[in-house]
């Protein structure tokens, strides 16, 4: 991704923190839920705005399911994210979630989430999911770093392609001069 945007002088932060979850991403002044982490404000969507960026692209492809938060409160997490964003003019991109190896209960709230993040937020969502996933809905075996969790090369590609097509449509930001 960075070297497709640098050319057009475009500047890419990543503010990821492994391990987290959409709560993470909360605006600071979020107030806490009980047994949920408390946003990060160095890697939250305020650390984000602060960085006066026209895009914000959210991805957080399965922490929350892995640790048995709703589908409502990752959908509902992903939403308030995107409105802080939006409403300090920061066009916002969704990413799916991802496949991976996980109990069939929890296999399947994904595409739920996916569902409804795409009915919501469309045409600013990327499905990255069914792009990775085996029949199965786990994780493809070309795009399996080996752990049956995490993307290898192959599916970072596929992944950035998705996103460079989201980006270089226009409907979402305008990147381009």
């Amino acid at each position: 991704m960075r070297a497709t945007y640098v050319a057009a002088g475009i500047t890419l932060f990543n503010l990821a923190e492994g391990g987290t979850t959409t709560y993470a991403a909360l605006p600071s002044s979020s107030p806490p839920v009980p047994d949920r982490p408390l946003p990060l404000p160095g890697a939250n969507v305020d650390a984000a705005i602060a960085k006066s960026p026209k895009l914000l692209l959210v991805s957080y492809p399965s922490n929350d399911t892995s640790s048995g938060y709703s589908v409502d409160e990752t959908v509902n997490n992903f939403l308030r994210i995107r409105a802080a964003a939006q409403s300090s003019g920061v066009s916002v991109i969704i990413l799916s979630t991802q496949p991976l190896s996980l109990p069939r209960a929890q296999l399947d709230l994904l595409p739920q989430i996916d569902a409804r993040l795409a009915a919501a937020v469309a045409p600013c969502f990327v499905p990255v999911r069914e792009a990775l996933s085996a029949p199965d809905g786990t994780l493809a075996a070309q795009y399996d770093s080996g752990d049956h969790l995490h993307p290898n090369d192959a599916g970072h590609a596929v992944i950035a392609s998705m996103v460079r097509s989201v980006i270089d449509s226009g409907q979402c930001v305008r990147v381009r001069p």
